[in-house]
C-alpha cells in the first residue's frame, strides 16, 4: 500500500474553484501566501491537517482545511457575502483531484466571522473536512 498525501492536489483544486464565478467580483484575490500590502478583501487558503483514513488494503486521509477571509468593510456583511460565495463554489459540484486521488466525502462547512485584534478588520473562517482516497 503506497502512502501519499493529497494535500497539494486538494489545494490546487480548491484554488481553481475559488478563482472563478461570483467570488472574483467580491475579493482582490485568493492566496496561499498573501503579498505585502495586498488590499482587502481577499481570501487565504490556510492550514490543512491530515490524519490517516485507512484500512488493511488502502490508504486514505481525512483532511481538515481552513479558508480565511479578510475584510475592512463596515460591519460583517461583506465577510458573510464572501463566505457564502466561496461555499457555493466549493459545493456546486464535486472537486476533482489530480494524482489519482478522489474525494469520498466532503463534510458541511463550519463558518465564523469575528473582529480582528486591530479593531478594523473582520476575519472570516470556513472550516472544511474531506475524506480522500
Amino acid at each position: 500500500m503506497a502512502i501519499q498525501t493529497a494535500l497539494w492536489p486538494l489545494q490546487v483544486s480548491v484554488f481553481k474553484r475559488l478563482n472563478g464565478g461570483a467570488l472574483s467580483s467580491l475579493v482582490t484575490g485568493v492566496f496561499d501566501h498573501v503579498p505585502a500590502d495586498q488590499p482587502k478583501p481577499y481570501i487565504r487558503v490556510g492550514e490543512p491537517i491530515s490524519e490517516p483514513f485507512s484500512n488493511k488494503t488502502s490508504y486514505g486521509e481525512e483532511v481538515s482545511l481552513v479558508i480565511h477571509t479578510w475584510s475592512e468593510a463596515m460591519g460583517k456583511k461583506q465577510s458573510y457575502d464572501i463566505i457564502n460565495a466561496a461555499i457555493k463554489l466549493l459545493y456546486a459540484q464535486p472537486l476533482v483531484l489530480d494524482g489519482g486521488f478522489s474525494i469520498v466525502k466532503m463534510d458541511e462547512p463550519r463558518t465564523q466571522v469575528f473582529d480582528d485584534i486591530d479593531g478594523k478588520t473582520y476575519h472570516g473562517v470556513i472550516r472544511l473536512k474531506f475524506w480522500i482516497k
